[in-house]
């Protein structure tokens, strides 16, 4: 007679009885639909938005002649010295072309495939039911479909960031070779992915060292593990921390950190603390499913995820660069606070469950469509670019100006963004205190003031600029362009 192993044992323990009611054919069923539901609200007018700044950058890396000229412009216009995700996207682009679909559609794939993700974190730590109800969350998550609608690294991120998840709770189940490789590869892909991977590959190896036994056999083989990772990331992180951060925000008060998890869903702070009742009923639900001691365990390592990433951020924002603040930087942390809810929902009799489900649902698709689908979220350069390039046609001789203004005279990355779409011999400079007394004035036969609508307390064009006064507004989406005649 065979003796199942005790990893063998801790996974049986981790099936409830009730998910042997169902076949295996309608958890691949409902996953498959759960992934065409996200994959649909993620290419949903998909190209619509022209690029917005950090896009650009990314284009811009991604667009590069050769690897070797993407590493000479990582250094010259991307903070994030990150090289890993541009060197995907270039060969993706030379597959897809460089539209706007086709350079977003890749966050889409990383985007579909972490609900997959999600779904196998939710069975490994839980059950099948919470695997499904965590990807039915993660499918409308606000953030996660945002991030998955542009050509920046961040799906790419959560991506990763969800693999080397997935790795260490198989870990627990079986110390393979295979696994381990696999594992030390996406850590290491983690880190050269984004800044931010570091935090993430701190809150992975402190929970593996929270459970050094189970996982890795013992403190050794965690050392081992983490050391290869070491030496394969210690030749590039210094690239990481000699300069300072391009955007900086203000230092934000504890309840801006307490509150990170309400993007991750939607809602107000009210169902926030709701839905943190419903994850002690998960966690504590799952205790008492269970006397085996190795039990509490995979809960621990999700609050890891969940708590020490944003944490640890926020402390560096107050006693170093204040970062902190945009939801992309703790977008990553966001499949470990679904998979906690849906333990939660898992544990309701089906008279609340559902009905709680859907309306979770409805406050995400509520956020949704003023984050993801608003038309005018991005200055819409594209469109205005077409347009100026049919007049350039008609008059190829005159030159152009184009004074693009800024609500942050500091930080005009706009000009960044109109240089990338405005057709060449476009002249592009950002908005002065005095824009009359710009040498570019005197050499331009004809101006175009940009403001962009998104920013609030816009900039209004003034009557004149030197000898040329205000004709008309041209309207695009998310931008005004005010043209210019002597």
């Amino acid at each position: 007679m065979t003796v199942p192993s005790s990893r063998e044992n801790a996974q049986q323990e981790r099936e409830p009885e009730a998910d042997g009611s169902r076949s295996p054919a309608f958890e691949v069923w409902a996953c498959a639909a759960i992934a065409v539901v996200a994959a649909a609200l993620r290419l949903y007018q998909l190209g619509r938005l022209s690029f917005w700044y950090d896009e650009v950058v990314t284009m811009r890396l991604a667009r590069s002649p050769s690897p070797r000229a993407l590493f000479e412009r990582l250094f010259e216009i991307d903070a994030t010295r990150a090289p890993l995700h541009p060197l995907i996207l270039e060969f993706w682009l030379k597959l897809f072309g460089t539209s706007e679909f086709a350079a977003r559609s890749f966050s889409v794939i990383c985007g579909v495939a972490t609900i997959v993700l999600i779904y196998q974190i939710g069975c490994a730590a839980f059950d099948k039911r919470t695997g499904l109800w965590a990807a039915w969350l993660a499918a409308f998550s606000p953030v996660l479909v945002v991030y998955s609608r542009e050509a920046r690294m961040y799906a790419w991120l959560v991506l990763v960031s969800c693999l080397c998840w997935r790795l260490l709770l198989a870990l627990r189940e079986s110390f393979t070779p295979a696994r381990v490789v696999t594992y030390v590869i996406s850590l290491t892909a983690l880190v050269y992915s984004h800044p931010l991977g570091l935090i993430m590959l701190a809150a992975l190896s402190l929970a593996g060292l929270v459970d050094a036994r189970g996982t890795f056999g013992g403190f050794r083989h965690w050392l081992a593990v983490h050391g290869a990772v070491a030496l394969l990331i210690l030749p590039w992180i210094s690239n990481y921390f000699d300069h300072p951060p391009e955007f900086l925000s203000d230092r934000l008060p504890l309840r801006f950190l307490l509150g990170t998890p309400i993007g991750f869903i939607g809602g107000n702070s009210l169902l926030l603390l709701g839905l943190v009742a419903l994850i002690a009923l998960g966690i504590f639900g799952q205790a008492r499913d269970s006397a085996a001691a190795h039990r509490p365990i995979v809960p621990t390592l999700l609050l890891c995820w969940l708590i020490l990433p944003p944490v640890a951020l926020y402390v560096y924002s107050w006693l170093f660069h204040p970062v902190f603040g945009p939801a992309r930087y703790t977008v990553f942390v966001a499949p470990a606070y679904l998979v906690l809810v849906a333990a939660g929902l898992s544990r309701l009799p089906a008279w609340a469950r559902y009905p709680l489900g859907l309306a979770l649902v409805a406050f995400s698709s509520l956020a949704l469509i003023p984050l993801a689908y608003d038309p005018n979220l991005k200055a819409d350069w594209r469109d205005f670019s077409a347009q100026l390039a049919v007049s350039r046609s008609s008059h190829p001789d005159r030159s152009i100006l184009v004074i693009v203004a800024s609500t942050d005279p500091k930080r005009n990355v706009e000009v960044e963004t109109a240089r990338y779409y405005l057709p060449p011999g476009c002249v592009v400079v950002g908005h002065a205190e005095d824009d009359a007394t710009l040498p570019e004035v005197r050499m331009a036969d004809n101006i175009y003031y940009a403001v962009g609508k998104p920013a609030s307390g816009r900039t209004d064009a003034p009557e004149s600029i030197g000898p040329f006064k205000r004709q008309e507004v041209l309207k695009f989406p998310g931008l005004d362009v005010y043209r210019f005649a002597r």
